[in-house]
């Protein structure tokens, strides 16, 4: 990725003349000093009392006779000190205007330059904590690192022209060139690894780990990347988490997102509440909310489907507007575009479900061939596989038939012999019809309650029943009936014979 149009050396603040002019000013306003400071005479040069040490033209040139363990080498190192104590300045310019500050360490030219009273700051480095006056508990390494930095505290930057325009922003910690670069209040963040978090200005508590991370962020907060280029195009979005390459890369103000696995929710832009684990899991989604990804590529095509929960590698892989589906296992649902509330559970369930709506599949390829089918419920290894656009099927064990609706099949023909029901043996229902089932194992009821007596000639019906074709009432019979507990009771029947 090109960032090189983020280069802070174009910058008013750091031109090589601007700095000029600043130190040429500096000069003139030490040498408008010198008739006064009167306070160490001689000015010190080499080892003098109370623990100093200074080396070079103006080193410690205004220290008061009662400071203490300040070392200065170099052209006016320490110049202004008065009372500061502690202070250690290496290289020309380092600590020049530090009047009361203490146990400041600055190593490098310009390092900490404009300090005034700010206290147990460490720069190492040309300019580093150049613009420093009041600001406590800083470190600085690396090349103008916190160049820019007034008032702001206990920051860490560590590369060059880390936290390079941090003013007032306290608590940052930047390791790797350019990171944090452009924070100026923005506070507790934590950037590792080049220009991560370059772009953050006011954003606060965010982690970046990995080139690039959270690169053009600004103002968003309480994100953590981890990874290159993680959530790289991030603005404004707060409450995101990213861990892998390019996870969230192209999130701008979308919240409460979490990615693991490279690309995982790469395209997401504003969608929120989306939880992806795994390779280009909802590596599609771009405003869709509150869907759960877990699994190589699952849920890889949805682009504003939402509420949807896909488990296991290419679940729901091609959904795209399809809401509320749930696929768990290897490919499940793994067709489904825009159907909606559909639940499958097992390897391949609902494969080629496209369009199909409200369909419960439990079992490996269960339903395997429904497409726009919508309320079959199928449960069994392979149950439902041969319906593909039918509708309120109710399948358990049986393979089901291709276009086949508002059926209900339990058990396969050609593999089951024998059916156990419990709670119909023993149980009197005085009322209803006898239940009949055919060859195919198909059940139905029909108006006779008794089988056909010898030959087939006599038949006993229920009172007002319609014969079949062919026979003619020739009388009623009163029969005893006795129930599961023994009671008694009367029935009586039409007789019909057979004409």
């Amino acid at each position: 990725m090109n960032t090189s149009n983020i280069d802070p050396t174009n910058s008013i603040h750091r031109s090589p003349l601007l700095r000029a002019f600043l130190l040429i000013a500096l000069g003139f306003a030490s040498f408008a000093l010198l008739p006064i400071a009167q306070a160490v005479s001689p000015a010190p040069d080499g080892a003098y009392a109370n623990r100093n040490t200074a080396e070079g033209d103006s080193a410690l040139l205004n220290l008061s006779s009662g400071t203490t363990n300040n070392t200065a080498i170099g052209y006016y190192a320490l110049l202004s000190d008065t009372t500061g104590d502690g202070n250690t300045a290496v290289g020309a310019f380092a600590l020049d205007s530090t009047t009361t500050g203490t146990a400041n360490v600055g190593i490098g030219v310009s390092a900490l330059a404009f300090n005034t009273t700010g206290f147990y700051n460490t720069a190492v480095g040309y300019g580093t904590l150049f613009d420093n006056t009041t600001g406590a508990w800083n470190t600085a390494t690396g090349f103008e690192a916190l160049s820019s930095n007034t008032t702001g505290s206990e920051n860490t930057a560590n590369g060059a022209d880390a936290l390079y325009y941090n003013t007032t922003g306290s608590n940052n910690t930047a390791n790797g060139f350019q990171t944090l670069n452009s924070n100026t209040t923005g506070y507790l963040n934590t950037a590792v690894g080049t220009q991560a978090l370059t772009s953050n200005t006011t954003g606060y508590n965010n982690t970046a780990n990995g080139a690039e991370a959270l690169l053009w962020n600004t103002s968003g907060y309480e994100n953590s990347a981890t990874g290159v280029s993680a959530l790289f195009n991030n603005t404004g979005g707060w409450f995101n988490t990213a861990n892998g390459s390019e996870a969230l890369y192209a999130n701008t103000t979308g919240a409460g997102n979490t990615a693991t696995g490279k690309q995982a929710l790469y395209f997401n832009t504003i969608g929120f509440s989306n939880t992806a684990d795994g390779v280009n899991a909802l590596h599609s989604n771009t405003t869709a909310g509150s869907n759960t990804a877990v699994g190589d590529a699952a849920l890889y095509s949805n682009t504003t489907g939402q509420v949807n929960t896909a488990i296991g590698r290419n679940a729901l892989y091609n959904n795209t507007t399809g809401d509320w589906n749930t696929g768990s296992g290897v490919f499940a649902i793994n067709g489904n575009t825009t159907g909606f509330e559909n639940t499958g559970d097992g390897i391949a369930t609902l494969y080629n479900n496209t369009a199909g709506y409200e369909n419960t599949a439990v079992g490996g390829y269960a339903l395997f061939r429904n497409t726009t089918g919508h309320k079959n419920i199928a449960m069994g290894y392979g149950a439902g596989d041969l319906l593909t656009t039918g509708d309120n099927n109710i399948v358990i064990g049986s393979r089901g038939t291709a276009g086949e609706s508002n059926t209900i099949r339990i058990g396969d023909q050609a593999v089951h012999s024998a059916a156990f029901v419990a709670g119909i043996n023993g149980v009197d229902k005085s009322t209803g019809k006898s239940v009949f089932v055919d060859a195919a194992g198909q059940l139905g009821t029909a108006d006779v309650n008794s089988l056909l007596w010898p030959k087939g000639s006599i038949l006993q019906m229920q009172p007002g029943s319609v014969p079949p074709a062919g026979f003619t009432k020739i009388g009623t019979e009163q029969t005893k009936l006795y129930d599961h507990s023994g009671q008694p009771s009367q029935v009586i029947w039409d007789i019909y014979q057979k004409n």
